[in-house]
């Protein structure tokens, strides 16, 4: 993340992020940035034809003009008045129609970055700051949108100027005759005068005062306090408060107000950062009030100095004042602009900067075998792994083999590193040390996306979405039906499958359905177990995805499901040993090493971690122990 602060872009990096950003906007929506340049000239013409109307209306009242004539010629300005607002009508609305479609594919494109980015930047929590902020600056006053609204107003800014100063000039071109003061202030000097003081002050307030004022803004929400607890606050709001499923909790253990207390914690510890510039805020808000006064002071003086003088007529003074109005505008414009440029260069770097982060992982090239006779065999050579920003080995020199069709059972206390070893398995992570190959080859010289297609797996905190029963399953909004039901009913989903009203078309929860389900923990699991048997790949993991189960009910899972696995390799990772009796091997891993490896009766016998282990779950499993295994 940058830091307004702190970032010096130079004239020549600020252009190029400036032009990204437009090419964004147009990327997204092409024609966006002309829609909006043209709907800022059509709203300028009709703005300057309806000052024509009152110069006109007001000059003919006053020099006493038929009321026919006046009549006419008020009529024909009117119409092409009117046939202006149409066409500004016609083009906001087209601009509107257009502005869900574009923000939804910025959206997407931050989305998709997020969604693939290497899973190590996932789980980095100043990377999820990263990602808030830039959706913020996606769309912020000094966003990414932000710079081809730009473009629109420095064009109306620039004609504003033009057209302006064209039908002013006429009636200061010419002085009054006068002498001394009066002679200066009728003559063209005596404008050019005003124009410089106005235009000076613009400056001042636009450069100095406004710009201070902003960094005072950008210094507090580019804090990552205030991002954090920014975070919080909204954490609470989106999958708290607004998720209904929290509901039972909240009001079963009166939650109410431990979750309004953080909420409000969060919002108190940024006001006190927002206190924290109150006074510097008042200080430039003075400065850009005096810039105001002095540019409008000057600007109405000379009007009406002008009018003392007999210069204008009733008309040209209504004119004048408000032309000289929209002159200063259109300077005050360009000056905004230019200043908006350099903070929106600065938060649209921000955004392309996230966009712009590289994949840290290898993703070869090599396409993974396609093998008949599924002869596969991994192999973790002397494999260390500690977390990003840890000094702590959760894995120490691991050494483990198996080939496809073999069915292994990873056990052993909870944090001892099983989880961790599948996901250097599934190459969400690569090992800080060491080697994983498959049939011999690293497997980081694979093609990724193929490589990944090897693995179906079920996590203990596997996710579920709201979409249907089948699109769950399938994770596709195109899938084969057929297949689909017999993978859910193969996971023992068959008698919840046949109340659904709706079938495998059913809807899981009701955030998007009214009629949509609501399933239990050990029914989602199983909806996790048909998706991974819908995908169809060679290898399964299981990764304790039955935890809260009772011992039987795991058991009857893991049993059926290694049914369902046939010639394919799984791995059943679990604390309960005797759900993983039918393994034809047990590896044990204790504090990241792996300290056994066997079949059940030689590991019992060996009296071992495992032995003891074993022992130590004897008397939560005694009861059932013979049931299942006698």
């Amino acid at each position: 993340m940058s830091d307004a602060k702190d970032v010096k872009l130079t004239a020549k990096e600020r252009r190029g992020i400036l032009v990204r950003a437009i090419k964004l906007n147009e990327q997204a929506d092409r024609g966006y940035t002309l829609r909006l340049v043209m709907c800022k000239m059509l709203s300028l013409a009709n703005e300057y034809l309806f000052i024509l109307l009152i110069s006109f209306v007001t000059n003919g009242i006053a020099g006493g003009k038929k009321l026919d004539e006046l009549l006419i010629s008020t009529a024909v300005i009117a119409a092409v008045c009117l046939g202006s607002q149409i066409a500004v009508k016609f083009i906001n609305r087209r601009e509107k129609s257009h502005e869900a479609k574009h923000d939804t594919r910025l959206r997407v494109l931050l989305n998709e970055k997020l969604m693939n980015m290497d899973y190590v930047h996932l789980e980095d929590p100043d990377m999820q700051n990263r990602y808030s902020m830039c959706i913020d600056y996606l769309f912020d006053f000094h966003g990414v949108t932000s710079v081809s609204r730009s473009i629109g107003n420095i064009a109306e800014a620039v004609f504003r100027i033009i057209i302006g100063a064209a039908l002013i000039i006429p009636s200061v071109i010419l002085g009054g005759g006068q002498s001394g003061f009066a002679g200066f202030i009728t003559s063209p000097w005596g404008f050019l005068a005003a124009v410089a003081v106005v235009t000076v002050s613009e400056f001042i307030k636009n450069i100095y005062f406004i710009r201070k004022t902003f960094y005072l803004y950008e210094g507090v929400i580019g804090d990552k306090r205030f991002q954090l607890n920014s975070r919080v606050h909204f954490a609470y709001m989106d999958y708290v408060v607004k998720n209904y499923r929290s509901g039972k909790e909240i009001r079963l253990y009166a939650e109410q107000e431990l979750i309004l207390r953080e909420m409000q914690r969060s919002t108190d510890n940024n006001y006190k950062l927002w206190l924290k510039t109150f006074f510097k805020w008042i200080k430039y808000g003075i400065g850009v009030e005096l810039m105001n006064l002095i540019s409008s002071g000057v600007m109405y003086g000379y009007a009406i100095l002008r009018a003392i003088y007999g210069t204008l007529s009733a008309g040209e003074v209504i004119a004048f004042v408000m032309l000289f109005t929209r002159v200063l505008r259109g300077i005050t414009g360009i000056s905004n602009e230019l200043t908006d440029f350099k903070v929106s260069a600065e938060r649209c770097k921000d955004v392309f900067d996230f966009l712009d982060i590289p994949d840290k992982k290898y993703k070869g090239t090599i396409p993974t075998e396609k093998r008949s006779d599924n002869e596969y065999e991994f192999e973790f050579r002397h494999v260390w792994f500690k977390y990003p920003g840890s000094e702590q080995y959760v894995l120490r020199d691991v050494n483990l083999k198996w080939r496809i069709g073999e069915k292994m059972a990873l056990v052993g206390r909870n944090g001892c590193g099983k989880s961790t070893l599948v996901k250097l398995l599934c190459r969400l992570y690569d090992p800080t040390k060491g080697e994983i190959t498959l049939n011999g080859v690293d497997i980081r010289k694979y093609d990724y996306e193929e490589y990944m297609a090897l693995f179906a797996v079920v996590f203990q905190d596997s996710k579920l979405f709201s979409f249907s029963v089948a699109e769950n399953t399938a994770a596709s909004t195109e899938y084969n039906a057929e297949r689909v039901e017999d993978c859910v009913r193969r996971s023992g989903l068959s008698e919840r499958l046949d109340s659904m009203s709706d079938g495998i078309n059913t809807y899981l929860y009701k955030d998007f359905d009214e009629h949509g389900v609501e399933i239990s923990g050990g029914e989602a699991q199983k909806i996790c177990l048909a998706r991974a048997i819908y995908k169809g790949s060679p290898f399964i993991v299981l990764d304790e995805p039955t935890a809260a189960l009772d011992p039987i009910s795991e058991h009857d899972i893991y049993t059926k499901f290694n049914g369902i696995v046939g010639t394919r390799t799984a791995i059943y990772i679990s604390h309960r040993l005797s759900s993983c009796r039918f393994c034809d091997e047990i590896t044990v891993m204790d504090n990241g090493e792996i300290v056994e490896r066997g079949s059940h009766d030689d590991l019992i016998a060996a009296g071992g971690n495992y032995s003891k282990l074993w022992s130590a779950q004897a008397e939560y499993y005694r009861d059932t122990a013979g049931e299942l295994f006698e």
